[in-house]
């Protein structure tokens, strides 16, 4: 992502300026698919929802977290714009529709949904917290967007009382397809939402199309960061403290020897070097996802500071957000150094007692994915319980309310 300065011009106080150049960043991006998405952000005053900073931050093209917990961990936010022109372009909103949005945090998103479904359309918007839910209907009533109803409610609970919904969209990270969201989705509606897809917090923006009663498909999916959901349908992760400036995200369901990992920094860095080209343009952001889902071994995404990425004690590819296999005491993780100014090298760096073939074995994981190299995942979701298979072949995830089959 680029510095704020190189999105907009700090130095003006014109907040129409300051949208016309985000809009222009995100364009740069080749985020904005429809003219109406694209107007929708040249005309909602983003500023105006963000009371509390300055002028150039409210407008910069990165998260700006509103609220804190005790520890300092974020419990809410107003997205990364990009992030959130990907998801209402995922989301497909025509004017008069009724939209559903589960979390309302500030009320932009609510806002930019009002400009699409127009004054025929209806618009949701639910907020666990009290607090959030007051400044949210505060904004959008001072904006002129006093037609949005915004509820202090459960979103895992949904908002049955304008059901069904033609679109509904979830703006913190899902680890379900919960019952209430099934129940008020019309047929031949779109779920969007931010689902994790493995314990290591792994999560993709997924649209789902509503074939039937029990079925949805998305063929969409959008790299991207979200604070968890909070409420009913909450779920934490685990870490393991691999070194004091890294640790690594796992599932729980993989039953790992912790321990065993604890200790594997011990053991020296063995690199390999796959000769596997992967240019910056190509639509290869799933690879972490596609390892994920074709592996024997586990699978798990390293966090790294700065002072261990200084010293150079891990170096996952930031590409793919840290991804990494382990076994046992050994793992894994995806490197990548520069072949030119439009290409990299995909390698692998094992550590533990096992590095040698455990390297092998993620060298030929990559070699498969390389000889097709699939740009988008199938992920086909029913509810949990429902009689027979739909799905097709692909790797399963069970959660509570859903059964989600992915494939490529």
């Amino acid at each position: 992502m680029a510095v704020i300065t190189d999105a907009i011009d700090t130095s003006t106080d014109d907040p129409q300026q300051l949208r016309d150049d985000l809009v222009a960043f995100i364009d740069g991006l080749g985020t904005f698919r429809t003219p109406a998405v694209r107007d929708a952000f040249r005309t909602v005053p983003r500023h105006r929802f963000l009371p509390d900073v300055d002028l150039p931050t409210a407008y910069t093209p990165q998260p700006v977290v509103t609220k804190r917990a005790e520890d300092g961990t974020a419990l809410s936010s107003a997205s990364s714009p990009n992030v959130v022109a990907t998801m209402l372009e995922q989301l497909n909103v025509q004017p008069g529709h009724r939209v559903l949005e589960i979390g309302a945090a500030t009320g932009i998103n609510a806002a930019l949904i009002a400009e699409l479904t127009g004054p025929s359309g209806t618009v949701v918007t639910i907020e666990l917290d009290d607090d959030l839910a007051a400044r949210a209907r505060t904004s959008l009533t001072a904006t002129g967007y006093d037609q949005i109803e915004v509820i202090c409610a459960d979103g895992a609970l949904g908002y049955p009382t304008r059901a069904p919904y033609d679109r509904i969209i979830v703006t913190a990270g899902a680890w379900d397809l919960v019952t209430a969201w099934w129940d008020q989705l019309a047929i031949g509606g779109r779920l969007v939402v931010p689902l994790r897809l493995h314990g290591s917090g792994l999560t993709r923006s997924l649209a789902f199309d509503r074939e039937d009663l029990d079925r949805m498909l998305s063929t969409s999916a959008a790299v991207c960061g979200f604070v968890p959901m909070r409420g009913a349908a909450e779920m934490g992760e685990r870490h393991v403290r691999l070194a004091d400036d890294v640790i690594l995200k796992i599932d729980v369901d993989d039953r790992p020897d912790e321990a065993a990992l604890a200790q594997t920094l011990a053991y020296p860095a063995c690199e390999y070097w796959t000769s596997l080209p992967v240019r910056h343009d190509e639509p290869a952001q799933h690879l972490d996802l596609w390892l994920a889902t074709n592996t024997s071994a586990c699978f798990g995404r390293l966090a790294v500071g700065p002072a261990a990425r200084t010293l150079g004690l891990v170096t996952p590819a930031v590409r793919w957000a840290g991804a990494a296999l382990y076994d046992g005491g050994t793992i894994a993780y995806l490197v990548s150094r520069t072949l030119d100014d439009d290409t990299d090298e995909l390698g692998i760096v094992a550590h533990g007692p096992q590095h040698s073939k455990f390297a092998a074995q993620t060298d030929d994981l990559l070699r498969r994915w390389n000889s097709k190299r699939p740009a988008q995942p199938t992920v086909t979701a029913q509810p949990a319980g429902t009689y027979g298979d739909h799905s097709g072949p692909g790797t399963a995830i069970t959660r509570s309310d859903t059964r989600l089959t992915i494939s490529w």
